[in-house]
C-alpha cells in the first residue's frame, strides 16, 4: 500500500493493512499503532493488544515484526521484550539508526541478537535500505530456522508462580507471560462465561495484584535490559558533555569576560541589523520607486494618479522603509 512513513512515533492509529512477496510466498501485512508495553492506556494501544494477545477475531499474527528506534532503545526494549515473552515468533526491525549515529550512539547488531536470542535487521523504510534483508530474516522465522526462545526474558514464574500456573491447567498452551495478561485483562477477552469465571476465582484465591506485578515485572526487565545496554550499545560518555558544558559556562559566565562577550555579542547584533538590513531595503526601495515610475507612466495625469502614485505606493514604502522616512 502506499502508506506515509514518517520519523516520529504515532503515524498509526488504526490498523493499515498491505502485501508483500516473501520467497516462502506471499504474506498480509498488518501494521498496528505503537505502543510502548504491553499494557494498553489508549484505544489505538488496545487495538495492538488484542491483535497480539490472539483476541481479535479477524487477525491472527503468525509472526510479529516489532520495529524498534535506536536512537532511544532501552525504552523500545521494554516492549521487544514483553512480545518476546509472549512466544509468538518475532523479527525485530531496528530504525532511525541514523539519527542515533548523530547522538553517538553505536549498536552491536549481532550482540542484541544474541542477547534478545531474536533476529534483528537495521532498516531504514524512507531510503529503502535493508528491506530485503528484513524480508530474508521473516522467510527464515516462517521456515523455522529462527526458533522462538525457550527461556523468559525475565522471571515470569516469580511474579505470580500458583496463579499462573492454574490458569495454565484451564487453558493449556498459553505462555507464562499470556497466563499473567489473562489474569489482568481476561474481562476485555472473548471468553465462554465459564473461562471468564474461572479466571476470576483465580485471581481471588491467589490474591493476584495488579499494579504490583506490572510494578514487578517493568523492575525485572529494565533491569536485564541496563544489562543488554551495557553488552550490546556504546553511548557518549555524559561526563564528558557535561565537562564541555562546565568549561563554555566557565567561560561565558566568568565575572569579568563574560561582560565582555556579552557586549561583543551585542554589538554584533546590532550592527548585523543595519548592516545586512540595508540591501533589502535599498532593493525594496527602489522596486517601489520603479512601480511609481511606470504607474505615472501608464496612468492618465489627474487626481488619481496622484492618489496612487504619491499617496498609496508612497506610503506602503514608506511603511515598509521607516529608515528611509
Amino acid at each position: 500500500m502506499n502508506q506515509k512513513v514518517g520519523n516520529f512515533p504515532g503515524v498509526t492509529v488504526e490498523k493499515k493493512t498491505g502485501s508483500s512477496q516473501l520467497v516462502s510466498g506471499d504474506a498480509e501485512i498488518i501494521d498496528l499503532p505503537g505502543s510502548y508495553s504491553l499494557y494498553p492506556r489508549r484505544l489505538d494501544e488496545w487495538v495492538s493488544y488484542k491483535v497480539l494477545l490472539q483476541q481479535d477475531l479477524d487477525i491472527k499474527a503468525d509472526i510479529v515484526i516489532a520495529v524498534a528506534d535506536a536512537s532511544n532503545l532501552k525504552r523500545n526494549l521494554l516492549f521487544c521484550t514483553q512480545l518476546i515473552d509472549l512466544k509468538t515468533p518475532v523479527v525485530v526491525a531496528l530504525t532511525m539508526l541514523d539519527i542515533a549515529h548523530k547522538k553517538g550512539i553505536s549498536i552491536d547488531i549481532s550482540e542484541l541478537e544474541r542477547e534478545l536470542g531474536v533476529p534483528v535487521v537495521a532498516v531504514n523504510p524512507r531510503k529503502k535500505k535493508g528491506i530485503s534483508q528484513l524480508k530474508k530474516a521473516i522467510d527464515h522465522t516462517a521456515d523455522g530456522l529462527y526458533k522462538v526462545p525457550v527461556n523468559d526474558f525475565i522471571d515470569i514464574r516469580s511474579l505470580a508462580s500458583d496463579a499462573i500456573e492454574d490458569v495454565k491447567r484451564e487453558m493449556p498452551g498459553l505462555s507464562d507471560y499470556t497466563a499473567v495478561h489473562y489474569l489482568m485483562h481476561h474481562e476485555s477477552f472473548k471468553l465462554a462465561d465459564a473461562m471468564q469465571e474461572k479466571i476470576e476465582n483465580i485471581e481471588q484465591n491467589n490474591k493476584f495484584n495488579h499494579s504490583k506485578t506490572q510494578a514487578e515485572e517493568i523492575l525485572l526487565r529494565y533491569g536485564r535490559i541496563r544489562h543488554i545496554m551495557h553488552q550490546a550499545v556504546t553511548e557518549p560518555d555524559p561526563l564528558q558533555k557535561s565537562l564541555f558544558t562546565d568549561r563554555l559556562d566557565n567561560l561565558l559566565l566568568h565575572r569579568r569576560w563574560g561582560y565582555l562577550i556579552l557586549l561583543a555579542v551585542l554589538f554584533l547584533l546590532f550592527q548585523s541589523v543595519f548592516l545586512l538590513a540595508s540591501y533589502p531595503m535599498d532593493w525594496i526601495d527602489k522596486g517601489f520607486a520603479l512601480f511609481s515610475g511606470w504607474l505615472s507612466s501608464v496612468l492618465p495625469p489627474g487626481n488619481l494618479s496622484d492618489l496612487l502614485t504619491n499617496g498609496v505606493i508612497a506610503g506602503l514604502g514608506g511603511g515598509i522603509l521607516p529608515a528611509h522616512m
